[in-house]
């Protein structure tokens, strides 16, 4: 257990020269606006752990030396929660990452395997189930409970080396490489401006114009909100709120009667700052209105086309042993499809680094 600042820059110093280590973490995020950490476990190639007590500890920026230096290779299981978990608590963007359950996906197995089933078919480990409710900010922390937590990395180094060999045997080393980078990228874990929260609200797609405008600004308001008052942010005013508001565009107390799934606790909570959400945006110029790129007609391109691109799809990276499900989705076929012979690389990653080396002419060769 790492518990004060000189253990912490101990182990900092220590980790300085190891090859890899192997991270994770466990949090609480039900009741609050960003998760609260309650341990950092690290894993090293002799199978020592360290979980360092985030409770205890309220200053992790010296993990942040191990975390963005690229000698290092961090490994993680599903690694982007994580990442931006760790970079807002250390201030440090994560650089060399190895992502084991992405990593599966170029070694025959399934990119969305769990940890669990990846290591009992990789090293027939069968970790016991069990604390995924725990309360990490909790303390003290059990004895199983901390076994459990160290479980967590114990045996990640022994699975990332066996993944990678895996993937050099089959060729596709160097594919797999090509995915890992992009974990590098400082976008992937960065907070997204407010602006930019809607897109994240389902059923934004229905809406357009003047009103996709106010869904933008009702969002942005929310994000504010929310982190202002510390709480998740469906719990300042959830997604369909939202959207009722955004279609009706209420100016006057009187218009929230038509914003039917508009609960009555919102309305009287959060009136003030829904209309004035909905004014900021009714002189707003058409050309500041925001758009959502709208999926192709599927009917246009044909049902048969589109499956039998599907299909070859998924047969060509079965073929590599890669899950087709990192290779492209269904839009990313109906994208290219559209466009035909139009479509550019940079704007398809079908057509880019090793996706395309896999695809090579397979989905140009569909008839149309």
């Amino acid at each position: 257990m790492i518990e004060t600042p000189r253990a912490l820059e101990d182990l900092v110093g220590q980790l300085a020269q190891a090859p890899c280590v192997a991270v994770d973490t466990e949090f609480v995020w039900e009741r609050t606006f960003y998760a609260r950490l309650g341990l950092i476990q690290l894993g090293t190639e002799d199978g020592t752990c360290y979980l360092i007590d985030t409770v205890a500890l309220s200053d992790l920026s010296p993990l942040g030396k191990i975390l963005a230096d690229p000698r290092i290779e961090k490994i993680l299981h599903d690694a982007p929660q994580d990442l931006m978990i760790l970079r807002r608590a250390t201030g440090q963007v994560p650089r060399n990452i190895f992502d084991t359950r992405l990593a599966a996906g170029f070694a025959g197995l399934s990119s969305e395997i769990s940890l669990q089933n990846l290591l009992a078919t990789l090293l027939e480990i069968q970790l016991p189930k069990g604390h995924t409710r725990t309360d990490w900010m909790a303390r003290p922390l059990s004895g199983e409970q901390l076994v459990y937590a160290a479980d967590d990395v114990r045996y990640l180094p022994r699975a990332a080396a066996l993944l990678r060999q895996t993937a050099r045997t089959a060729g596709v080393e160097a594919w797999l490489n090509e995915e890992l980078t992009l974990l590098d990228d400082p976008s992937l874990t960065e907070e997204r401006s407010h602006m930019e929260s809607y897109r994240r609200i389902r059923g934004a797609g229905r809406l357009s114009g003047r009103n996709l405008a106010a869904l933008r600004e009702l969002a942005a308001w929310r994000e504010q909100e929310a982190k202002t008052v510390d709480l998740p942010r469906q719990h300042v005013a959830d997604d369909t709120e939202l959207l009722a508001v955004a279609s009706i565009l209420p100016t006057r107390d009187s218009d929230f009667e038509k914003c039917r799934d508009l609960s009555r606790r919102t309305e009287q909570r959060y009136r003030e700052p829904l209309l004035a959400a909905v004014r900021r945006i009714l002189d707003l110029p058409e050309s500041d209105w925001p758009v959502i790129p709208v999926s192709p007609d599927e009917r246009k391109i044909g049902k048969e086309r589109i499956q039998a691109a599907m299909e070859s799809l998924r047969k060509t990276a079965e073929a590599r042993r890669v899950d087709a499900r990192l290779v492209g989705a269904k839009n990313d076929i109906l994208m290219l499809l559209h466009e035909g012979a139009a479509a550019l690389p940079r704007q398809h990653r079908l057509l880019r680094g090793w996706r395309a080396e896999l695809l090579g002419n397979s989905l140009s060769a569909i008839p149309g």
